[in-house]
């Protein structure tokens, strides 16, 4: 066998070595193929194996193959969805409000606007931490504005920067934002849009969601968002703006103290029967990812999948640093910082019944089919790694 080859990636052709990674092989010919973590965790690279052949090191979803690991065996036509290319931007928190009781909106007015699809993620650095994965979104009223970033965070016990939101980090706090990153994005197409959500996975979801009601208006939409608990089914108010907007199949759940509308149980047991056509978004927990994936590949669905995990990355000297140098603030400022909304504010509480919650019930608890199942198709299943922490 040759030591070298010919690749071509995204109709650029190129000469790369055998057994470098297509990563390294892209580089090396001046093409960039989207990546993030480099480890195979992030599935930011994954890349579609058009004719040829690679060594996919274990990476392989039907066609496609993470370009982090795989690495070049012979000629290959490879392909890749264009995204906008990773970029860092300074910014300030603008507004830091209270959600739920675990978990927070943080408003960041940027410097200048950062390009990302619906569905990737960023790097967020507050000054003094270690830097952290978030999901931009837009206000849970349906309002966005290119000049911020919306984020959905999660208050974990002991989480080191979810526990200083609202007391080290207020309004005012410097921020750097690095992305974006990430595979699970909305993409154009003609089928069923399935949208999953847990906890704050609703983030990114919520954004798939918005773009796909302003821009494939043609396409049917599913909608399942979930919480432990009902008083952190934070989501409702955007989840009106969608049955406002026409969306009819909404389902909302809650593992603890369910009361109608919100559905008993956890968002897969009202996962709709999938085929052919559907193409599935799911981001939370990864449990709740894993299943989700699971179902789609049994189903030869296609599945984008965003699983959030707890950060573990400790604060460096310089963040500890900058931490001492910084004075906390009391806790009557830390209670009024992170005070909900007031009522008839941008965000309104008014919970109406989901349409079409009632009568999918009993039909998803006998579990028919939506449709028929259809021949095997090439499920993608890209994951993230991120939770509030």
């Amino acid at each position: 066998m040759p030591d070298t080859c010919q690749l071509v990636i995204n109709n650029q052709r190129i000469a790369a070595r055998v057994g470098e990674t297509l990563i390294d092989a892209g580089l090396g010919g001046w093409v960039i193929i989207p990546h993030d973590c480099r480890t195979g965790q992030c599935e930011s690279c994954r890349v579609t194996v058009v004719s040829g052949s690679v060594d996919d090191q274990g990476t392989a979803e039907g066609r496609t193959v993470l370009a982090c690991q795989a690495t070049v065996e012979g000629d290959a036509v490879i392909a890749f969805d264009e995204v906008p290319a990773a970029t860092k931007v300074a910014g300030i928190v603008a507004e830091i409000s209270k959600l739920s009781p675990e978990v927070i909106e943080v408003a960041v007015a940027l410097q200048s606007p950062l390009q990302y699809r619906p569905g990737q993620y960023v790097r967020m650095k507050f000054a003094g931490f270690p830097a952290r994965e978030y999901s931009p979104t837009c206000r849970l009223d349906g309002s966005f504005d290119a000049n911020e970033m919306i984020f959905h965070v999660r208050r974990l016990p002991g989480g080191l920067i979810s526990s200083q939101l609202g007391a080290t980090i207020r309004p005012g706090h410097r921020v750097q934002i690095h992305g974006p990153f990430g595979h699970a994005f909305l993409r154009d197409g003609e089928g069923p849009l399935v949208l999953v959500a847990g906890g704050t996975g609703w983030a990114p979801i919520w954004s798939l969601a918005r773009a796909a009601r302003h821009e494939q208006r043609h396409r049917d939409l599913v909608i399942i968002a979930g919480s432990r608990d009902l008083d952190n089914l934070y989501m409702r108010p955007a989840l009106n703006w969608l049955i406002d907007d026409g969306v009819r199949d909404i389902i909302a759940t809650s593992e603890v103290n369910a009361a109608r509308p919100v559905m008993p149980g956890r968002p897969t047991h009202y996962l709709p029967s999938l085929g052919l056509e559907d193409t599935v978004h799911v981001a939370g927990p990864s449990g709740l990812v894993d299943a989700v994936k699971r179902k789609a590949r049994a189903a030869a669905a296609r599945c984008y999948a965003d699983a959030f995990l707890p950060s573990v990355q400790a604060p460096s000297l310089v963040d500890r640093v900058m931490q001492m140098l910084r004075t906390p603030a009391s806790e009557a400022a830390d209670a009024d910082i992170l005070s909900p909304r007031p009522r008839g504010a941008r965000l309104g509480w008014m919970f109406r019944p989901f349409a079409g919650a009632t009568a999918r019930q009993a039909a998803v608890s006998a579990s028919p089919a939506r449709r028929a199942a259809s021949p095997a198709a090439i499920p993608r299943t890209p994951t993230g790694s991120r939770e509030g922490g």
